[in-house]
């Protein structure tokens, strides 16, 4: 009997600290990349060895959180393809006429350094490929909204850790302004239910956010970003 209160609190104790591992790695995950003066995105490198190490000490690997090569697919291509004009679609025919329309809404130049210059282009579009395409995906669908998964009770646990994920994710873009924020947080809330639909697949959100990504970039290069019509 005193056998099994001692394994048992062991258990408890164990699982105590691994959820608070866990949830001071999601804090850290947000916080370090703006807080860390590093250079050519070094963070990511970083933050990506913190996310092995803790999936190693649980036994697991990058291809529990989606990322193996038997998922990379034609279909799953063809999914992100068609994934990520739905999203370019939607956020230049949608979401920028509408609030254009309710709001005084300031210019989006966080890239316009990159108009006129190929080889800026060339260069941003590469980083967005890196961070906003393999980085943020593995970081947020991958490795946070799994945790999320698995706290939540079961009931509720899909559409609560799409939700609570996409709100850190549109928070870890604060640098932008508050409808950049929004912009990424209802992005968080696409990609995430991709992520669920196709069976935590994440070559698929990665695929579809870094060619949502792309297609922007080229959008600020050309000067059109904001006013298709």
């Amino acid at each position: 009997m005193i056998i099994n209160f001692k394994q048992t609190m062991d258990k408890v104790r164990n699982q105590t600290l691994t959820t608070l591992l866990d949830v001071c790695s999601i804090v850290f995950l947000i916080l370090f990349p703006h807080l860390a003066p590093l250079p050519f995105y070094l963070y990511a490198v970083i933050c990506l060895v913190v996310i092995w190490f803790l999936l190693r000490k649980k036994g697991m690997s990058f291809r529990d959180l989606g990322l193996s090569k038997s998922r990379f697919t034609l279909k799953t291509i063809l999914a992100s393809i068609i994934s990520g004009l739905i999203w370019v679609v939607f956020m230049q025919f949608i979401y920028i006429p509408v609030i254009k329309s309710l709001f005084v809404v300031p210019d989006y130049t966080e890239y316009n350094f990159i108009q006129g210059s190929l080889s800026k282009l060339i260069m941003t579009i590469s980083a967005a490929w890196l961070i906003g395409g393999f980085y943020e995906e593995i970081v947020f669908r991958g490795y946070i909204q799994s945790l999320f998964e698995k706290w939540i009770p079961k009931s509720s646990r899909i559409p609560w850790s799409i939700i609570i994920t996409s709100l850190l994710f549109g928070l870890y873009h604060w640098q932008q302004d508050t409808f950049g924020i929004i912009a990424a947080t209802l992005g968080g809330l696409y990609w995430g239910f991709l992520y669920r639909k196709y069976n935590n697949n994440l070559w698929i959100v990665i695929l579809s956010h870094a060619l949502f990504d792309t297609i922007t970039l080229l959008l600020i290069y050309t000067g059109v970003f904001g006013n298709l019509n």
